[in-house]
């Protein structure tokens, strides 16, 4: 008799089998597959998952986000943890469309070539409307995508929001600290954000829209 599967982690891992499904899979599809965590996590955080050439091939961030996007095994991911992988505006924009994924509550998009753009598409995207913790680190964001975020008609369930080495200075800073959508953000790390201004930071502190804040990173 077999050895009953007891968990997730056995069933993507049972010989190379994918749980029955292993010889449909494409080598990428088997690695996004072994990447899932309890049926609700997916975590890739390096591009040379996938490469080992040492250097990403053009595309290769469009690739990821449309095998991620249409992967039916996904439709159980609610933390949706993909960095260093190159996406892109135009990545994030094939992530936030997907018809695989429930709601997303935590995405961690970090270091991906978003840039402003990136950030008013997880703005302006639906799917994300649970986000309860959001990370856009080292994603060249400026004052313009703070705006975009502040100005979502989708993030308000946002708890934690960590915005560390993007660029949005002052103006994007005060943006968030004038905004009424992160009612709910009791972490903020704005962190090599260029905001130097004191009395910026004051608004920050002392926001009433930041009501809730308990943790706040500025410098």
């Amino acid at each position: 008799m077999n050895e009953k599967i007891k968990n997730w982690e056995q069933l993507v891992n049972d010989g190379g089998n994918y749980g029955g499904k292993g010889l449909d899979m494409s080598p990428w599809e088997k690695i996004v597959y072994e990447n899932i965590k309890d049926k609700t996590i997916l975590k890739i955080q390096d591009g040379y998952t996938f490469v080992k050439t040492g250097k990403l091939e053009e595309g290769h961030g469009l690739k990821v986000a449309e095998l991620i996007a249409s992967f039916e095994p996904l439709n159980g991911v609610t933390t949706l943890i993909v960095t260093h992988n190159d996406l892109g505006p135009e990545g994030a924009r094939i992530l936030s469309q997907s018809k695989v994924f429930p709601q997303i509550t935590y995405l961690h998009l970090g270091s991906n070539n978003l840039g402003d753009e990136g950030a008013k598409i997880i703005a302006e995207a639906k799917l994300f409307s649970e986000i309860k913790f959001l990370n856009l680190e080292c994603n060249g964001i400026t004052a313009e995508g703070a705006k975009a975020l502040a100005e979502s008609p989708w993030l308000r369930q946002i708890e934690s929001l960590n915005m560390v080495d993007n660029r949005i200075g002052n103006e994007g800073a005060l943006a968030l600290a004038n905004s009424d959508v992160f009612s709910n953000l009791t972490y903020l790390h704005l962190g090599g954000n260029r905001v130097k201004d004191p009395a910026v930071k004051a608004a920050l502190r002392e926001s009433p829209n930041l009501s809730k804040l308990e943790t706040l990173k500025v410098f």
